[in-house]
């Protein structure tokens, strides 16, 4: 999906004919209908009905138009607008020497003129078969504006316009920005190198160089620099990003829109969540959810709980399943169980602290350990800030034998005797059982417990589908708790 698609289907709606709308953008009338056509596939949703005094959009259309019409102007105004900051010119590799610059247009002041196809020379029509690179080539009854515009600034309308529609602007630089290369070039700045934003896209490493390339052309301007850590924007790159950033989460809010009505026959979910946890819960509710919305497609990527917060302020998933420990003020929770905490020691060693049965651990109980080695998962984990904050409760300054980024393996070396740990119970038996093990469960009080909750950006909210799959999950955690 890109603006020129938008830009067909927004002409349409305007005219209410498909001739019409070909004949506002200078185009032929086939090429409209089959990308109409396309996207109406594409959505599953149908845009516009036939009437005795042409094309009116339905319900579904005007909802989905009016975002749209939304995106169109906000390509189109890429870069236009508040002037993007003044740039390094793009080196021989880059961008066309300044000598190449069309005639009567001027450089803006601390960078050299963009590049001939971003400029257009003024009160001249350009030629009916010259094309644009990479885009189709002008009708010959486009007229140019009576005075100069800025580069991707849009154009004052001309008086040679057709009869009864508006005049057609020159193209502004990014009008056609696709999708796609949106979140590229977002995942080439969150990642701050080419390589790990290639890695994490799953493109290679010269395909995503040539889209930042091709892009940067677009632009006349170098969107980011090297550095030795990897690569950095420019002034005018952060602007151009962000502007670029608020164009993705239109066209979120443009599925999420499409989703609607589709009636969950369709879609994409997208969620992240820790690997431990994944392994407790994914085959718990991907089967129930999956028999009930076969078309939702389900994407998960598995980290650690601060990578996952990354993620979801980054738009990159629409929610995490996590277990809560400390506020994030732009996210939004939904929780689902407290998960309580326990002690566990190795089998032989229960005689040794005589730990009460039947009744939580409390502060006193837990100082029995006295000068017992610890087992702790790494740092960083939310695991570990919960074990933490437990021993510090307790005012514990643990001697930390050995740690490990596996609770499982943390376990396992329990068993083995060679100290003790803390697990939370939804994970005493995910792996393996308890054999050579004995477990305490630890008192509220000592700040036992974690929520299992849901975590998605306060800004947007959630879709449907989205919504959909937490109460599966609830259903799903209901039965398997009772």
């Amino acid at each position: 999906m890109n603006g020129k698609q938008l830009r067909y289907i927004t002409a349409i709606a305007e005219t209410g004919s498909i001739r019409g709308g070909a004949a506002l953008l200078g185009k032929d009338a086939s090429t409209m209908a089959r990308t109409l056509k396309k996207m109406e596939q594409d959505f599953n949703v149908r845009l516009f009905r036939r009437t005795s005094e042409g094309l009116r959009t339905t319900p579904e259309g005007e909802a989905v138009l009016g975002i749209m019409e939304e995106i169109v102007r906000s390509c189109e105004v890429l870069s236009g607008g508040e002037a993007l900051p003044a740039n390094k010119a793009l080196t021989d590799r880059e961008m066309l020497p300044s000598s190449e610059a069309l005639p009567g247009s001027e450089a803006l002041p601390g960078r050299e003129a963009l590049p001939s196809r971003e400029a257009l020379p003024s009160r001249e029509a350009l030629p009916s078969r010259e094309a644009l690179p990479s885009r189709e080539a002008l009708p010959s009854s486009e007229a140019l504006p009576s005075s100069e515009a800025l580069p991707g600034r849009e154009a004052l309308p001309s008086s040679e316009a057709l009869p009864g529609t508006r005049a057609i602007p020159a193209r502004p630089a990014g009008s056609n920005l696709t999708e796609q290369e949106i979140r590229y070039l977002l995942t080439i700045r969150d990642c701050g190198s080419i390589s790990r934003a290639a890695a994490e896209l799953y493109i290679a490493q010269p395909s995503l160089s040539q889209v930042l390339r091709q892009v940067e052309e677009e632009f006349g301007l170098m969107i980011f620099k090297r550095t030795s850590r990897g690569v950095e924007p420019t002034e005018a790159g952060r602007v151009l990003l962000d502007r670029l950033h608020a164009i993705r989460g239109l066209y979120r809010r443009l599925e999420l829109t499409v989703e609607e009505f589709q009636d969950m026959k369709r879609g994409t979910i997208t969620f992240g969540m820790p690997q431990n946890l994944g392994a407790y819960l994914l085959p718990m509710v991907l089967p129930a959810f999956s028999a009930q919305y076969p078309g939702i497609r389900v994407r998960f990527r598995e980290n650690n709980s601060t990578e996952l917060d990354r993620l979801l302020l980054a738009d990159k998933t629409d929610f995490s399943i996590m277990h809560f420990q400390e506020e994030n003020a732009a996210l939004a929770y939904e929780a689902f169980f407290d998960d309580p905490f326990y002690l566990v020691i190795p089998g032989g060693m229960t005689g040794r602290f005589g730990f009460p049965e039947g009744r939580r651990l409390l502060d006193e109980d837990l100082q029995l350990l006295g000068n017992s080695p610890f087992i702790m998962v790494a740092r960083g984990q939310k695991l570990r800030q919960v074990a933490d904050q437990i021993l510090e409760t307790c005012g514990i300054t643990p001697d930390i034998r050995f740690e490990t980024k596996s609770m499982e393996t943390a376990k396992r070396l329990t068993a083995a005797g060679l100290g003790v740990t803390f697990l939370p119970g939804s994970y005493l038996t995910l792996y393996s059982g308890m054999e050579g093990l004995a477990c305490f469960q630890l008192d509220e009080s000592l700040g036992a417990s974690w929520q299992l909750v849901a975590a998605y950006p306060k800004k947007g909210g959630l879709s449907r589908s989205a919504r959909e799959f937490l109460r599966v999950l609830g259903d799903c955690l209901a039965d398997h708790r009772a």
